[in-house]
């Protein structure tokens, strides 16, 4: 299906809503075959579980078994409660770095494992003043997204934190993993990814899935943004800080590009990069996926 045949597909739906020929819940079935299922928490945003997202054979995802999400400093008890209790979540894998973690640590889960599996090498990656950040911002390239992208999937670094990442997944027989950066949008972005390719979701699918950032992200962006313009006017740092906070169909491009180029495919990077063996990958999705 094409972006125009879903868009036609959606706007249908969304007519036959309204004129009340099509059910609501038609409507959030049809949604979960491609995002999940949001799960509202008041203290982070871009929360959501993969569980409904369709694969290949009529095969779909378990749910409360994949969590993708921002930061969890700042959950509230409600937020702990839903993610040990409802959710299910044994385990959480932190992407961030060092610096990062060190200035807004994760709330503690109780019973829950925790992981940190740096994506990027740099200990103090994504610490900065708004200031400081206003001086790197007017310093970028404009495909300076597409290059962090291409890195994040090349790096020897990088690539270690996601296999380590793989490695839980083949481990986690019980219960939800939750993985996750600072919006869970770019390192978060690329594990989604990684392990949706690895369980047969098509390459469209994961598009749609990786776009949403930008709904679920929007108030988020919109406040920190204002915060930028009032250090700077710089039209370079305010039109590389739109393009940071967005999810943008060329970045995860760039990405899949880089794995062709290196590894001739997404098959051959799941084997050479990741380590995963064809029975690992077919482990994952007995462990991950239902009729």
């Amino acid at each position: 299906m094409n972006d125009h045949h879903f868009i036609r597909i959606t706007l249908f739906a969304a007519t036959c809503l309204s004129w009340g020929l099509l059910q609501p819940t038609a409507v959030k079935a049809s949604a979960q075959k491609i995002y999940g299922t949001p799960i509202h928490l008041t203290g982070t945003v871009n929360t959501h579980d993969l569980g409904g997202i369709v694969a290949k054979n009529g095969w779909h995802i378990k749910p409360k078994r994949l969590i993708r999400s921002a930061a969890l400093a700042h959950l509230t008890k409600t937020d702990r409660w839903k993610l040990t209790k409802n959710v299910n979540v044994k385990v959480v894998c932190d992407f961030r770095s060092t610096g990062e973690i060190k200035v807004a640590k994760d709330a503690k889960l109780s019973g829950v494992a925790y992981r940190h599996d740096s994506v990027m090498a740099d200990k103090n990656f994504g610490v900065h003043t708004t200031r400081q950040y206003a001086n790197q911002l007017a310093n970028k390239q404009p495909n300076n997204m597409q290059l962090f992208y291409q890195k994040m999937v090349t790096s020897s670094h990088s690539i270690k934190a996601y296999r380590s990442f793989m490695n839980q997944l083949l481990k986690q027989k019980h219960g939800a993993l939750l993985y996750h950066c600072t919006y869970g949008k770019d390192r978060t972005g690329i594990a989604t990814m990684l392990i949706l390719a690895c369980l047969g979701v098509s390459k469209q699918t994961i598009m749609k899935n990786y776009l949403a950032s930008n709904h679920d992200l929007k108030g988020t962006v919109h406040k920190e943004y204002q915060q930028l313009k009032r250090v700077t006017h710089n039209k370079r740092a305010l039109a590389n800080f739109k393009r940071s906070k967005s999810a943008k169909a060329a970045y995860l491009d760039a990405a899949y590009r880089a794995i062709d180029q290196r590894y001739g495919s997404m098959k051959h990077y799941q084997k050479a990069a990741l380590r995963l063996s064809n029975s690992d990958v077919h482990k994952l999705r007995m462990m991950y996926l239902t009729k």
